[in-house]
């Protein structure tokens, strides 16, 4: 709803300062003065090369999970063992992964091609957190209601990752390495929550411009662009003048069919950011609140299952909670400089 979304912006809004400042932090971290538009998501110069093969994958992925809940642990461990996730990778491969469900309650396949970097840790732990999702859900509904929206799609998902880094981040036996977890779960926290803001802004300025009664030729919609990034970034990174042409790159910027296609990945990552808050202060007792949600599918709106956690994501609080998670992972990046 309306207000939801509102909620939502406005604490985006008040939150860009909290973003300005952990990009000046990674300048500083990058031995540099400014970032420029091309070190917005750059891996830190003195990040270790840690390689990761299959097994000490598997073994961090699994003991996350583990770590969190025995059953969801089981359930990860599964999928290794039933060999349901391809991760070599070969000739005429693409890049990425993609986790497929399967219905009635059979495990999922995830599709990956593992290099053995950081970044594959990651987006393995994420798909597993999708097969989590699918595990708990086509166990408890029908398939109409197992098409999960965007706004709670991901849940399962960047919650493994925030699990993962937490089992990284204790492990860690130099800063570097503490530091090199922290900006990759930032970098993404501040593309999906803060740069995916700034298309949000500029869909919302397009509309206005047209009822306005002006002409959306292709500098003016450049301008419209550069106004919203600016509102999130400020003078906190210098931008190539081409990059008043960055909403041509891809559709994601706006569809014309696809009105406000933005704001769920936004609503999606502070969501989950924000159960995870959540889970740090009530611990063992906040593991069967997610998995019920979880297995609720498509069923209840995500107004509606915040509602049976206690929450109102209708206002501000509940995503300040998200913002406040961000907060102490930059708290703690800043403490190793």
């Amino acid at each position: 709803d309306q207000q939801t979304i509102g909620s939502l912006m406005n604490t985006i809004e008040k939150s860009i300062g909290l973003y300005q400042r952990y990009l000046k932090l990674k300048a500083k971290l990058m031995g540099l003065d400014k970032l420029a538009n091309y070190d917005l998501v750059a891996p830190l110069p003195n990040a270790p090369e840690t390689d990761y093969g299959w097994k000490k994958a598997r073994e961090e992925i699994v003991n996350a999970y583990m770590d969190f809940d025995k059953d969801i642990g089981n359930w990860v461990e599964e999928m290794f063992e039933k060999r349901h996730i391809d991760g070599k990778v070969r000739k005429g491969k693409e890049s990425g992964a993609f986790c497929a469900p399967w219905h009635a309650g059979k495990s999922a396949y995830i599709l990956q091609s593992f290099n053995g970097k950081v970044g594959d840790v990651y987006t393995q732990v994420h798909e597993l957190g999708h097969a989590i999702h699918d595990y708990l859900l086509s166990r408890t509904q029908k398939p109409s209601n197992c098409e999960v929206g965007s706004c709670l799609g991901e849940t399962g998902s960047i919650f493994g990752e925030l699990l993962l880094t937490e089992r990284l981040l204790s492990k860690a036996k130099t800063k570097e390495e503490k530091q090199a977890v922290l900006a990759h779960v930032l970098d993404e926290f501040g593309m999906t929550t803060f740069q995916v803001s700034a298309r949000v802004f500029f869909e919302q300025s397009m509309y206005d411009t047209i009822k306005q009664g002006k002409f959306l030729d292709g500098e003016t919609v450049a301008e419209l662009w550069v106004a919203a990034r600016d509102k999130i970034y400020g003078n906190s990174v210098d931008w190539l003048d081409v990059m008043k042409w960055e909403w041509t790159m891809k559709p994601h910027y706006y569809m014309a069919n696809y009105r406000f296609y933005n704001y769920p990945y936004v609503l999606a990552q502070l969501f989950v950011f924000a159960l995870y808050r959540i889970y740090k202060k009530e611990g063992e007792s906040f593991v069967p609140k997610l998995k019920k949600l979880l297995s609720a599918g498509s069923s209840k709106s995500p107004s509606e299952l915040a509602a049976e956690l206690g929450f109102d994501i209708a206002h501000e609080r509940f995503w300040e909670k998200g913002i406040e998670q961000a907060k102490e992972f930059i708290d703690i990046l800043e403490k190793t400089l």
